[in-house]
């Protein structure tokens, strides 16, 4: 088994500069999908019917 004596690992600007900037990219990417979801359901939700209007609907005698 390898022992690691006081190893310091140190990434350069430009590849903190990267990380950075990709984690930025897909915190927005998952905002955006999830605000499309939302609007995606709300417009879905003005064509569904009623409950009332529907005839085939099962009713429970509870």
């Amino acid at each position: 088994m390898k022992t690691f004596q006081n190893t310091d690992i140190r990434m350069t600007d430009a590849l903190e500069r990267q990380l950075l900037a990709e984690a930025i990219e897909a915190n927005q990417a998952y905002a955006l999908d999830a605000t499309l979801k939302n609007i995606i359901k709300k417009v879905a939700s003005f064509f569904k019917t009623p409950e009332g209007r529907v005839h085939h609907a099962v009713r429970t005698a509870n």
